[in-house]
């Protein structure tokens, strides 16, 4: 927001944000729709609309054979950059029933479809302990199946963070039996005893609070047109891009993108994305996982002493 629009109420510029919205989406606008999605009356929208056109002239005319407003012809942004991923994770949130369709500011969603979304069970009053742990800084024990054991154990885990990997909830936690920070899939969490204090301190989570650069680059296999392609598709400067994360979150990623398999193992098509930098990446990985295993080691004898 500029000066101006900062002597607006916040309500105000949410609803000179909406027209605008509506305006480089669907191109048109009107008194209903803001009536309808704010709850407000039609002597307020026309008000409402009226300053809109104060503070962006020339982005909205009024159509009198259609009775709407629509964009200008000269249409600029006046309340913050317009972004299409704001748009498609609209459309999305949508489809997976995390908005209805009278909370979106999306009037006329186009026909969109993407492949059935496999929802994971989440136990909210399991989910509420867990943020209660992260907020009050608290630990609890609880019994976790982890795919390595047979059955599931008893783990006492002071949480700090929530995550998500593309698919999955996962619960940041110090887990008291190994002496360190790890991912818990919230859904394989059962049993949660009542939290209780810890010592536990979240700056001991170097893999969290700490960076990796992964640098990727096409799979020098495509052919120049499709390599092309793929480079505007990520914005790519000279081939490459450079994506920094969280150690923690790097080992997603990679996952998500098919950089831990060998191009060998899968067609062209189906590895689009290198990564140009394993060794760095790894060296790095192995470097702060060494200084977080250090400093836990001291703060836990500093806490025995």
């Amino acid at each position: 927001m500029d000066a101006d629009h900062s002597r607006l109420s916040w309500s105000v510029q949410r609803r000179l944000r909406f027209i605008e919205l509506r305006l480089y989406w669907e191109g048109r606008i009107n008194r209903a729709a803001l009536m309808e999605f704010f709850g407000i009356s039609q002597p307020q929208a026309s008000q409402d609309i009226a300053r809109y056109n104060e503070v962006a002239p020339g982005n909205l005319a009024y159509d009198k054979v259609a009775k709407t407003y629509v964009a200008g012809a000269d249409f600029k942004p006046a309340f913050g950059d317009i972004s299409a991923d704001a748009y498609l994770a609209q459309l999305r949130s949508i489809e997976t029933g995390g908005l209805a369709a009278g909370e979106s500011w999306i009037g006329r969603a186009p026909a969109f479809a993407g492949p059935p979304r496999l929802r994971r069970h989440y136990d909210p009053d399991l989910l509420r302990q867990l943020i209660r742990c992260i907020h009050g800084r608290l630990q609890l024990a609880t019994s976790y199946l982890s795919f390595s054991d047979e059955a599931p154990s008893v783990r006492t885990i002071a949480p700090h963070a929530l995550g998500f990997d593309g698919q999955r909830w996962h619960v940041r936690a110090f887990c008291l039996r190994t002496s360190s920070f790890r991912d818990f899939v919230i859904g394989r969490l059962s049993q949660v005893d009542e939290p209780v204090r810890t010592s536990v301190s979240p700056e001991w989570d170097l893999e969290w609070t700490e960076q990796v650069t992964l640098k990727l680059g096409v799979n020098p296999e495509l052919s120049a047109p499709m390599r092309q392609a793929i480079e505007r598709d990520y914005l790519m400067r000279q081939g490459r891009l450079n994506v920094t994360t969280s150690i923690c979150s790097s080992y997603y990623l990679e996952s998500q993108l098919n950089l831990d398999i060998q191009t060998s193992d899968l067609p062209p098509k189906r590895l689009q994305l290198v990564l140009l930098n394993r060794p760095e990446v790894l060296a790095r990985r192995a470097e702060v996982q060494e200084a977080a295993a250090a400093l836990i080691a001291q703060a836990s004898q500093n806490l025995v002493n």
